[in-house]
């Protein structure tokens, strides 16, 4: 079972953001854990009876893999590494995806680098701050989670993996997202080679975070804006819905996640009271087996594929979900929509973030 080769650049390819552990070991300020994290599941299938064993989880990867139409795979959770059995999950998804990636906070990541770094081509590690201090505020685990997700990149950079550094844009980080660019310089040089790049993501909005987001919220294209006018035009791409922009920076890239007005939008978010800020342009598989396009355990916004279910059953169920999919199309305001439904447009006029924090024009060039 090997993967075919995909022409298209990785940006273009669609992505399954596949959970394999429902608990996180952290507990970041931005994070919706009482709705499941990424692993959004009807409240029937939770609890450990419900949980697929690591071969049953493999088979649905199978299944989705069949389909052809998502090419890609990105390991998540809650914290993924806290499954004994991941190494075992990405080596088979290696042979049945194009590009594997995983996204973790580097905690566990030690003991199982070895066994996962032939299977991967990215790592991307969560660090929201340079300051120690405030980084713990916002990951809230133990005040060393900070040098533990600096020793991550090293460790992936080591094994001759792309590295990711994800930090969620927040107003009380900005003036940290210069210095997570350092950082990065710092290690990639010290690593001696390798690709390692900043990706500064969209504080997303769901109701149980809503107080965080009125007071945190930052609009992306604004930070975009100040990067164009200190780096100059940099590109941009669509990855299946959510737009890059993208600058290189003495050795660093610096990748900026907007899903405001690039978001794909299906015929079911037009009728859907939620109308959530992420939108529709990938599939999410949990650890119970539920596939769902959505940020949302809603019974009616995805399927199941239970333990033992045979492959044309699990491809009927799949269809619908995967013809919507490939017909979504970009929503011109779509961003603005979900402001006025959520009741948000005027926390989000009133925004202002001041040009410094990205714009600094310190270097380090070591």
């Amino acid at each position: 079972m090997t993967p075919s080769t995909d022409p298209r650049p990785a940006e273009e390819i669609r992505f399954l953001r596949a959970s394999v552990a429902h608990q996180c070991n952290l507990s970041c300020v931005y994070c919706p854990k009482s709705s499941g994290m990424e692993n959004h599941t009807p409240a029937r299938l939770r609890g450990p009876g419900h949980r697929l064993t690591t071969a049953q989880y493999c088979r649905n990867l199978d299944h989705i893999a069949d389909s052809g139409v998502l090419r890609g795979i990105s390991f998540t959770g809650g914290e993924p590494t806290l499954n004994p059995d991941l190494p075992v999950l990405v080596a088979h998804a290696r042979s049945r995806f194009y590009r594997v990636e995983l996204t973790t906070n580097g905690r566990h990541l030690a003991g199982q680098i070895d066994r996962l770094a032939p299977h991967l081509d990215v790592i991307k590690v969560s660090l929201d701050a340079v300051d120690p201090t405030l980084s713990h505020q916002i990951m809230r685990g133990r005040p060393a989670d900070h040098d533990v997700a600096v020793a991550a990149v090293r460790m992936a950079l080591a094994a001759g993996l792309a590295v990711g550094i994800n930090v969620v844009a927040m107003r009380r980080n900005l003036d940290q997202i210069p210095r997570i660019v350092r950082l990065a310089r710092t290690l990639r040089r010290q690593a001696g080679a390798g690709t390692l790049y900043v990706s500064v993501l969209d504080l997303y909005y769901t109701d149980e975070t809503r107080a965080l987001w009125l007071d945190e919220f930052v609009p992306i294209d604004r930070i975009a804006g100040q990067l164009r006018e200190r780096l100059g035009g940099g590109e941009s791409q669509d990855r299946g819905g959510c737009e890059i922009n993208w600058w290189h920076d003495d050795g660093v890239q610096i990748r900026l996640k907007s899903s405001y007005e690039s978001t794909y939008r299906a015929q079911r978010c037009a009728r859907c009271p939620v109308y959530c800020q992420e939108g529709f342009y990938g599939l999410k598989h949990s650890v119970e087996g539920w596939v769902t396009p959505c940020p949302s355990s809603a019974e009616d916004l995805g399927v199941h594929l239970p333990a033992g279910l045979a492959e044309h059953d699990a491809q009927a169920r799949l269809r619908p979900l995967l013809q919507e999919l490939t017909s979504t199309r970009r929503v011109e305001n779509s961003f603005s929509e979900f402001l006025r439904r959520r009741g948000l447009a005027d926390a989000h006029h009133r925004v202002t973030i001041p040009l410094t924090p990205v714009a600094a024009s310190e270097r380090d060039h070591g």
